[in-house]
């Protein structure tokens, strides 16, 4: 069964170590999301550990968002390698808008 771009995010998501993940979350407090989304209120951000987090992600903007935003994220925290594998990813799953960023 191929990979979904949840399955993707989740994976990226748990390569991050306990300090590279809790900067991904300050950032990801941080980052303006498209007016057309709320936003994940910060309680839950802070409490979540990597699948939550995934889950969160995708519940709020949508898989093809929530994997833009990811890839956004990581490369303000320098994490491009990870950023690099996920852009990857969605290029060769041919995910919308995704393989543009």
């Amino acid at each position: 069964m191929a990979k979904t771009p949840s399955d993707h995010l989740l994976s990226t998501l748990e390569e991050l170590v306990p300090y590279d993940f809790e900067k991904f979350k300050f950032k990801l407090q941080n980052t303006s999301v498209e007016k057309e989304h709320s936003r994940i209120p910060r309680s839950q951000i802070q409490r979540a550990r990597p699948v939550k987090m995934a889950t969160l992600l995708v519940t709020y903007y949508g898989e093809e968002y929530a994997v833009q935003l990811t890839l956004q994220v990581l490369r303000a925290i320098n994490q491009r390698l990870l950023a690099e594998e996920l852009h990857r990813a969605a290029i060769q799953g041919h995910w919308r808008h995704l393989a543009q960023g």
